[in-house]
């Protein structure tokens, strides 16, 4: 699936995703090795999404952090996104023969779905939409996600989960997109604040 989004913004969001401080300048090798696994990642994904409509809460999002979140909502949605397996088996099979590139690829794959779902959500016939919330930020907890997939009934666009939580195919997101409201995306609130790499780098982890 190939989108509207500039591969210069998908560059930048690749670079953040390796850690790259903002003002970094990356090496020619690098610039190449990044553009083609962004369209290694473009050529191989399946984009799929689905999502249902809520007014009232479920009972996961009952926590502080949930609940700042949706402080003035009207609604929202939940939403299931992946890129399909077989970005995966690419990475998997990268990992056997090219580590350091195989780190590349994961990371154009987790910027090319965080950009495919916010334009698949773009186009969307709702007003106000908010950042997406995913099960982890905040301090949630990604135990969350199995009552978001059990609503959804995920396995329709291909997920599934192993017994450690983790979700089949790997690059897939499950999360919270409320309808109205007023909080944004911020660091201070994170539980990940204090040890955070990305704030290290003088970058964070969201657009």
């Amino acid at each position: 699936m190939k989108t509207g989004f500039s591969n210069k913004d998908l560059f930048a969001a690749v670079l953040r995703y390796l850690r790259y401080s903002p003002d970094a300048v990356v090496s020619e090798a690098v610039r190449q090795q990044v553009e083609r696994a962004i369209a290694e990642v473009q050529e191989l994904s399946t984009f799929k999404y689905i999502y249902d409509q809520h007014v009232e809460p479920m009972d996961f999002m009952n926590s502080p952090a949930y609940q700042n979140y949706m402080a003035g909502a009207e609604g929202y949605l939940l939403c299931a996104t992946t890129l399909g397996v077989q970005v995966d088996r690419r990475i998997r099979r990268l990992q056997l023969i090219d580590m350091s590139y195989s780190l590349i690829v994961d990371a154009a794959a987790s910027a090319y779905l965080e950009y495919c779902a916010d334009e698949f959500e773009s186009s969307l016939p709702f007003e106000n939409l908010g950042f997406r919330f995913c099960p982890g930020y905040g301090g949630t907890s990604l135990q969350d996600n199995r009552a978001i997939a059990e609503q959804l009934n995920v396995e329709q666009i291909g997920i599934t989960f192993l017994d450690s939580n983790l979700m089949v195919p790997m690059k897939s997101m499950l999360g919270v997109v409320r309808l109205g409201g007023k909080s944004t995306k911020n660091c201070a609130q994170c539980a990940a604040r204090e040890n955070c790499a990305y704030r290290r780098n003088g970058t964070r982890c969201y657009l």
